[in-house]
């Protein structure tokens, strides 16, 4: 082995064991409210990461280049996490008091988890830890309804139907969900990516992130289970598997609705491969698919109350809820101008109704063969990042992972920047910091720009 070859590997393992040592940091260590260290740590994690994260062809490489070395380094990395509690995120105690009431048949759309306490509104039910559960989950949470579709709450109750009883053996099974589902993530993205002619290592930028590791494993996140049946259609739609595609994006939008967005550009792909023939049979397979496997996941919601509390508080997260925003936060602005007061409840929805446009503009190109599926996609996600009022860093995976099929770096980099968001919460109460969301928009923003202008005359394969 060459002096540079076998200086290169143990730069890999070198960096492999500080991101070790990195992770347990995060996972046992750390807490949100120290800003600064979890800004610097997350920094670090990325240097560390980019021996891993970085595509060569350089020889010296190839004695780690094979997939083995790679999902590996990835799968220990989350392993680390799979006994620490959730440090940046509260939102683990409400799935788990969300499953509780699934598991024994009651909808956890009925009740919020404090009418449920202090009314006890119905007896009979078990909850395990409901005390520790209901103060970890935050006010907030404790007094809205549940808004996580169906499939999601299946997953929340598994924990209960294996008959775990403490709040850390619960979370570990919710993780190795997440890391399964991981792990699918890892082997279609690869067989999505040889499909398209790319370099298989970049769904590396998917396992190997800092951001998808913290936020899906280690604060349990179900993301990733989105990700798998999102990247499980795609890969059965471009191979003609219509069926099976619709009911693999059905299962999708049964764990979060962000898929929902994503229908009108598959449906245009598929208007324009099979334009030269019957277009009715194709058609019809995805949509049996997609509206059969929704409508059996949303079967819960038939209560007309349950259906109630769900829409509208799934609706707080347009008219109500604001976090981490980019151009709703500039109106904002100019609405206190104008108006003085806040405008989120016409704003939030205008934005919607945007975002949708823009989305129906981007299928027109599909179906018109002036745009690529997986670009138009990725845009699509992009633009309801940045018309969203609430934007948590977990939201970005799905940009992420469309980013890596048309290997953009929009995705990497928006992974790294929207970490900026955590400064929020280095008090008791939740104040965001103008300086670090203006860092964060500004050089997304700014690199969104350059990659276009960069590759704008590069017309890419249709797709």
């Amino acid at each position: 082995m060459s002096a540079p070859s076998r200086n290169n590997i143990l730069l890999l393992i070198g960096a492999f064991l500080l991101l070790g040592a990195g992770y347990y940091a995060f996972g046992y260590v750390l807490d949100r409210s120290q800003s600064e260290i979890l800004l610097v740590s997350y920094a670090g994690l990325w240097l560390l990461s980019w021996p891993w994260l970085r595509i060569t062809n350089k020889t010296q490489y190839l004695a780690l280049n094979s997939w083995k070395t790679d999902f590996y380094a990835g799968l220990m990395l989350r392993m680390v996490l799979l006994f620490s509690w959730p440090q940046l995120s509260q939102d683990v105690y409400r799935f788990l008091w969300d499953g509780a009431l699934f598991a024994q048949g009651i909808s956890p759309y009925l009740y919020t988890p404090n009418s449920l306490i202090t009314a006890q509104e119905i007896s009979g039910i078990d909850l395990p830890n409901a005390a520790q559960l209901l103060s970890n989950m935050g006010t907030l949470s404790a007094s809205n309804f549940s808004n996580y579709p169906t499939i999601k709450q299946i997953i929340f109750a598994l924990p209960y139907w294996l008959g775990l009883k403490g709040i850390m053996a619960q979370i570990s099974m919710l993780r190795i969900v997440i890391i399964l589902a991981d792990i699918g993530v890892f082997f279609i993205g690869r067989r999505l990516l040889l499909y398209r002619s790319l370099n298989p290592k970049y769904i590396n930028w998917y396992f190997l992130n800092p951001l998808i590791i913290l936020e899906l494993t280690g604060n349990c996140h179900f993301e990733g289970i989105m990700a798998l049946s999102l990247l499980t259609g795609l890969l059965m739609l471009v191979g003609k598997r219509y069926l099976l595609s619709g009911t693999l994006l059905g299962v999708g939008i049964g764990i979060k609705l962000i898929p929902l967005m994503l229908v009108p550009v598959i449906v245009a792909y598929i208007l324009r491969e099979d334009k030269n023939s019957s277009i009715a049979k194709p058609l019809l397979y995805f949509g049996t698919g997609l509206m059969g496997t929704t409508a059996l996941t949303f079967i819960p919601l038939l209560n007309p109350e349950s259906l109630t509390h769900y829409t509208e508080t799934t609706g707080l997260w347009f008219t109500k809820f604001e976090f981490n925003a980019s151009i709703y936060y500039l109106l904002r602005w100019i609405g206190f101008q104008w108006k003085g007061y806040n405008l989120i409840a016409q704003i939030g929805p205008a934005l919607s109704l945007i975002t949708l446009l823009i989305i129906l503009y981007l299928s027109y190109r599909v179906w018109r063969k002036r745009a690529d599926l997986f670009q138009a996609m990725m845009y699509s996600i992009l633009v309801y990042l940045f018309c969203a009022t609430t934007v948590h860093p977990w939201y970005w995976t799905t940009a992420l992972v469309l980013s890596i099929l048309v290997k953009s770096r929009i995705g990497l980099m928006g992974s790294l920047f929207i970490f900026l968001s955590y400064t929020a919460y280095r008090g008791d109460m939740v104040r965001e910091q103008g300086l670090w969301l203006s860092i964060e928009y500004i050089s997304l923003f700014a690199y969104i720009l350059w990659e276009h202008n960069k590759k704008k005359l590069k017309k890419p394969e249709l797709i």
